[in-house]
């Protein structure tokens, strides 16, 4: 084992504890404050950056009564010019730490205080060597119930508190993968049976064109560039869809990815190379049919 820690409420938190506090240029505005209350070696045991001043040391007797840690959104919020050794409510700011996901990715950042107590610590933190979970269980065991025998024993590793929280997330992704795998499927299949079905239906177009004297060059170019403005056109017409109910979803999440041009310019390219390809592939045999054949055709 490396560190440990205790804590009222384990990361990511799925409850809240907050208060509002003045801001410190003005006191008319109230900011929500999230409190976190810790034992000492939490930040050491969860790697938190402190930024500024110093973290939870035992060496200070004050510290579990009079000091808090603030992260880097509380002294935004609160407009604090020079946090360290500032008043906050009773108690007097020792460090800042580093912003971090407080909840999941669902929310935004909030403004916390972190405090030491002796009292209402419900979960303990363990940082350990990969590969020693195993032996280490036991032992975790044989030490809870000596301090709390009359509460279970139970644990769970940052892994699984991942997959609970973001299952939604992750079922999601493989619907999502899979309906799109078959979405670009039956639109592949759809786009060759339409520019095959086109390309078919104007056999007797392309011989009048070559008996009135076109070459077979200018007919594929004429049928290509009609498809491609079809290709353009349907481009145009799905990006706003698309736009509109990709950013409807992404709403969901503070922490969310924009949607990239080369996406709506891969499925273009995509679309572009499976009708033009069909077409090139169908006028170039029908162009080269005798037009006398052409001409028969029904």
């Amino acid at each position: 084992m490396i560190n440990a820690a205790g804590v009222m409420e384990g990361l990511p938190m799925l409850g809240s504890m907050s208060y509002m506090m003045p801001n410190f240029e003005d006191a008319n505005i109230q900011v929500n404050v999230e409190g976190l209350a810790v034992d000492y070696n939490f930040i050491e045991t969860l790697g938190l950056e402190v930024i500024k001043g110093r973290t939870f040391s035992e060496e200070f007797g004050s510290d579990l009564q009079n000091s808090a840690i603030l992260n880097e959104m509380a002294v935004k919020k609160l407009g604090i010019k020079e946090p360290i050794g500032a008043r906050f409510g009773q108690k007097t700011i020792i460090g800042i730490v580093r912003d971090f996901n407080l909840h999941s990715i669902h929310s935004d950042i909030p403004a916390l205080s972190i405090d030491l107590n002796d009292k209402y610590i419900h979960q303990v933190f363990i940082h350990y060597k990969t590969g020693t979970l195993d032996n280490l269980l036991p032992l975790l065991e044989k030490e809870w119930k000596k301090i709390a025998p009359e509460r279970p024993f139970t644990y769970k590793t940052i892994e699984d508190l991942f997959t609970e929280i973001y299952s939604s997330e992750k079922t999601l992704i493989s619907i999502i993968t899979l309906a799109t795998i078959f979405t670009i499927l039956i639109a592949m299949f759809g786009l060759f049976g339409l520019t095959l079905f086109i390309a078919t239906t104007r056999t007797k177009e392309i011989g009048i064109k070559k008996v009135l004297g076109s070459s077979e060059r200018s007919i594929i170019y004429s049928l290509l560039f009609e498809n491609m403005i079809l290709v353009i056109i349907a481009t145009v017409l799905s990006i706003p869809v698309v736009m509109y109910f990709m950013s409807k979803w992404l709403n969901n999440y503070s922490y969310r990815v924009t949607i990239s041009w080369w996406v709506f310019f891969a499925s273009f390219v995509a679309a572009t190379i499976v009708v033009l390809s069909t077409v090139y592939f169908h006028t170039y045999k029908i162009s080269r049919t005798n037009p006398v054949k052409a001409l028969k055709y029904e």
